[in-house]
């Protein structure tokens, strides 16, 4: 299915990720987490900030169209926050980021934010989607929180 729908918070969990990555452009990170506190291997800890799009692109009339979101609430409403449950398949990357599989993210220009599921679910009140062709899960609005980036270039002072 290539609609995010509405998904109970326990459908997520059994979706069974531990983690959530978001993929942004690399020029994004030092905005996403400004101070890391420390790292873990190839990721910088910090708290991290990602703030949701309309979608808007002149490419694209409305990329989130997507969503299916059946709440009549207008703040928030048509700005998301897209997260892959697992690390994106080769279809995933190519249908979402227009990149392939044959390079690292890091290499076409992208970073990594990754933020574990339950800490997203306990941060964030608001409803939860699920797009399961590609295992997408979606929010309304941003994330602001504990998390980690990749590639952490710059080390905490």
């Amino acid at each position: 299915m290539a609609i995010a729908v509405p998904t109970p918070r326990f459908a997520i969990r059994a979706m069974g990720c531990t983690h959530l990555y978001h993929y942004t452009r690399i020029e994004n990170l030092a905005g996403i987490m400004p101070r890391p506190i420390g790292h873990d291997g190839e990721w910088a800890l910090g708290a991290v900030n990602i703030l949701a799009t309309s979608g808007w692109s002149m490419g694209r009339t409305l990329r989130d169209y997507s969503v299916l979101d059946f709440e009549l609430k207008l703040k928030g409403r048509g700005v998301y926050t897209y997260f892959f449950g697992r690390p994106p398949t080769w279809w995933a990357q190519l249908k979402n980021l227009n990149i392939s599989s044959g390079r690292g993210a890091a290499e076409q220009g992208f970073g990594i934010v990754r933020v574990e599921l339950e800490t997203l679910l306990r941060v964030y009140d608001g409803p939860t989607f699920c797009r399961p062709d590609d295992q997408a899960v979606v929010i309304r609005g941003g994330y602001s929180g504990p998390g980690a980036i990749t590639p952490g270039t710059h080390r905490p002072r």
